[in-house]
């Protein structure tokens, strides 16, 4: 235990090994050690337990590889006082194997063929690193595989994040003790549990002026994020304004415009179906399907359920899906894209009042961390970033029968791309 005892992270560690919790989040700021710490106690719970599993994950595996399975992974088997040959590094699939016959496996969930491979094998230990960037719906899928039986070992997850806003499930499920769909207390909160770690904490380990030169010259709201590690709004949020409404208003419904908007997913990307109305410049938005891991078969079986009077509008990038869909007997067309098809349409989805259902957790999630792209020297493009969009996507397509009269993929040109 290479931590002084009484200091933060150990209290950390003690947390992490002797609970209560099963489910152990660490938030802090920037090199506060949280990271460090969890690889620790996987490292010592591999070796504790011979034959044991366990997974490291990132949302991208070019972040894992380069921060966890080149960086942290190798200097905490240095810090332990172990030798890196007395372990087996398969630098092809990224696990090593422990002297014991444990593996500690490095991977990322976005990629529909590694996601298969880590839902094939089950683990002792989960652990989801910057689980800020992780949606919901992934750590869900991704933990059905907790599931190893190796005796005396008790299986846990981990999490860490610098804290972002408090509508991400990690707040709610973490802070608030609630699921973060459902906003229901969860029934054990005692198996959620929480440690703030601030850089301070990990002052031993940090350069000399790293915390005065570095985390306290940020902005001040990166200040609040990096520095203090407070829960707080992303930075260039592309939609600051909305509200949350019980349910769509009964007026809306008879007497607004109506449509539907489908994004198609597969692996950790889910396919997302969301209603949509518009009632002058208010336009209510309903999360009907939010889910990954769907055929086409599956999407249309889920859709089957709901009332679904009008055309839908979907991805023109999947035209296959389309006509697989049309074949089911839906009323779909292909959105049309433009060169600046994303910018006009929220710019014009900006225009709007906005309002989300309670219920739709995945665009509530999806509208606080959907951000404008920051190039090196701090500013705002007019492009957002790529993520956090899979329901704000099928939402702009739905929209464009309200935006313009689009030129739509009939049946025949979709034959023709197929």
């Amino acid at each position: 235990m290479p931590y002084l005892p009484g200091d933060k992270q150990g209290a950390a560690w003690t947390l992490l090994r002797e609970g209560p919790c099963n489910n152990v989040l660490l938030v802090g700021g920037s090199r506060s050690g949280k990271t460090s710490v969890i690889v620790e106690e996987i490292l010592c719970r591999a070796l504790m337990f011979p034959g044991s599993r366990h997974l490291i994950a990132r949302l991208r595996f070019a972040h894992a590889k380069n921060s966890l399975w080149m960086d942290t992974i190798p200097k905490i088997i240095q810090m332990e006082g172990l030798e890196r040959n007395k372990f087996k590094w398969s630098a092809t699939d990224h696990y090593i194997i422990c002297p014991n016959g444990s593996e500690i496996w490095v991977d990322g969930l976005d990629d529909k063929d590694r996601v298969d491979k880590i839902l094939g094998r089950e683990y002792c230990t989960i652990f989801f690193n910057e689980c800020s960037e992780i949606t919901y719906d992934a750590v869900s899928t991704v933990l059905t595989r907790l599931a190893q039986n190796v005796p005396g070992c008790q299986n846990k997850a981990f999490a860490d994040l610098n804290p972002v806003g408090k509508l991400h499930w990690a707040y709610k499920l973490f802070i608030r003790k609630v699921y973060p769909i459902s906003d229901e207390p969860v029934p054990n909160p005692e198996d959620y549990g929480a440690l703030y770690l601030q850089p301070d904490d990990n002052i031993v380990n940090l350069p000399p002026g790293y915390i005065e030169r570095v985390l306290d010259a940020l902005p001040e709201h990166k200040r609040r994020r990096f520095r203090l590690g407070q829960w707080g709004e992303p930075e260039g949020v592309v939609f600051p304004n909305w509200k949350i409404v019980e349910d769509i208003p009964e007026e809306v419904k008879k007497r607004g415009k109506r449509s539907h908007g489908l994004d198609f997913g597969f692996s950790v990307d889910p396919t997302s179906l969301t209603d949509i109305y518009l009632y002058g410049d208010d336009l209510y938005l309903d999360e009907l399907i939010y889910a990954p891991g769907l055929t086409n078969k599956a999407i249309a079986k889920a859709m089957r359920p709901f009332s679904l009077p009008e055309r839908i509008y979907a991805d023109s990038a999947e035209p296959k899906s389309i006509k697989e869909l049309e074949d089911e007997g839906f009323n779909i067309v292909g959105a049309a894209k433009g060169q600046d098809s994303v910018r006009q349409g929220i710019d014009w989805l900006s225009s709007k009042n906005i309002h989300v259902t309670r219920r739709s957790y995945n665009i509530q999630d999806e509208l606080q961390n959907y951000v404008w792209l920051i190039d090196r020297s701090g500013r705002t493009q007019a492009k957002p970033v790529d993520d956090y969009n899979h329901a704000i996507d099928s939402a702009r397509y739905g929209c464009e029968k309200f935006m313009r009269a689009p030129a739509k993929m009939t049946t025949s040109k979709i034959k023709g791309l197929i």
